[in-house]
């Protein structure tokens, strides 16, 4: 039995370290980002939305992710657990991948 259960520990995946959970800015939580929306559904990220440091089927060049947890706004794209600089970001609403510049609404004739 002690075999069957080692060898069970085989088939774990360890190469990727255990992510960072950012927690959430003290705001109200169905508060829409005041000038962050999705360019092609329009859609607006609240506070509480979340994004992973996860690089796999994005368009983003492979880096060696670190899973980190964290509303991608709050830090205009750079994850806080490894320091990678997000290109690209999907939208939690319908899924697709846009530049992360393009997110950002333009007020006054410049970016916010």
């Amino acid at each position: 039995m002690a075999a069957a259960a080692s060898s069970g520990l085989l088939l774990k995946d360890d190469r990727r370290t255990g992510g960072v959970v950012v927690p959430a800015a003290k705001r109200d939580e169905d508060e829409a980002s005041v000038g962050i929306r999705c360019p092609l559904c329009a859609w607006r990220p609240s506070p509480s939305s979340r994004w992973a440091c996860v690089c796999t089927d994005t368009p983003e060049p492979f880096f060696p992710s670190c899973g980190t947890s964290w509303n991608t706004f709050e830090t205009r794209g750079r994850c806080p657990g490894c320091g990678h600089q997000w290109i690209w970001t999907s939208c939690l609403h319908c899924g697709e991948w846009s530049l992360h510049a393009d997110w950002y609404e333009e007020t006054d004739g410049r970016e916010s």
